[in-house]
């Protein structure tokens, strides 16, 4: 395990968004928790070693998992990029517009979320990849979130949303990487 642990930091070092600076801790998914309400993911390290509510989580590619909502002493829930309860800013890779990364109930089920508030005349392909946009300074950008399967249109007809599905392989997680500080080096 000790080797595989070592090869998933390897990539890790060797994938990170260049123009920054991680402070990382890795840790063991210990367990999962899907309902209608939620999506979390507990983890085998918290408070003692530094993670803090508003972490960003990511698996060994960078992808992005989720955010820290709860911090115990030696554990942390993760609420996952599909949760109900996630939004955080997004950015179309290929063209750099902004929109919001956005759990959805019933996308939830699929294991996938969304990307509302699409800029105008946006013109998404499906496979289009979306990352974190990193406005606010709360999350580093850059991380791949997930890609464009359709764009729809919502019940009231106005506004487009994207259905995306995510990077990162939710459910055969087993390691991930909580990025406890980072820097953008300009």
């Amino acid at each position: 395990a000790a080797i595989q642990e070592n090869e998933r930091y390897r990539s890790l070092l060797d994938l990170r968004p260049k123009e920054q600076e991680f402070d990382l801790e890795s840790a063991t998914v210990t367990a999962r928790s899907t309902s209608n309400w939620d999506n979390t993911l507990t983890i085998s390290k918290g408070g003692s070693v530094g993670i803090e509510a508003g972490d960003c989580v990511v698996d060994q590619y960078w992808n992005l998992v989720g955010v820290v909502a709860e911090v115990g002493e030696n554990w942390a829930a993760v609420r996952t990029l599909i949760d109900s309860g996630t939004e955080l800013g997004g950015q179309i890779a290929r063209t750099g517009g902004a929109a919001i990364l956005e759990g959805d109930f019933a996308l939830m089920g699929e294991g996938k979320l969304k990307l509302t508030y699409l800029p105008e005349n946006t013109e998404l392909i499906s496979g289009d990849l979306i990352t974190t946009s990193g406005r606010g300074g709360v999350y580093p950008p850059g991380l791949p979130a997930g890609h464009v399967e359709e764009v729809r249109t919502d019940a009231s007809g106005m506004n487009r949303y994207a259905v995306l599905t995510p990077e990162t392989d939710l459910a055969g997680l087993q390691q991930v990487f909580v990025i406890k500080d980072f820097e953008v080096v300009e």
